[in-house]
């Protein structure tokens, strides 16, 4: 398994939206709303990379409200 962090910017009041629409992903492990120059970070698992990369393109950024990503994967030691 492939597991990456997505650190999200959403648009002004679109924050609950958000999380309550990425909690329906089968993908999305965790969902966590914070302060500071992003709104959202979340832990995405998937087979591997292209699944990760599908999950992101195809239905997170479909998500109304999403504004920006930046995808930060795991890679062993």
């Amino acid at each position: 398994m492939t597991l990456c962090f997505v650190l999200m910017k959403t648009k002004a009041g679109f924050v609950e939206h958000v999380v309550k629409e990425l909690e329906k992903l089968e993908e999305v492990r965790e969902t966590y709303p914070v302060t500071g120059g992003i709104d959202i970070i979340v832990k995405v698992e998937g087979k591997d990379v292209e699944t990760i990369a599908k999950t992101i393109l195809a239905k997170i950024h479909k998500i109304d409200g999403v504004n920006r990503t930046e995808t930060h994967i795991v890679v062993p030691l």
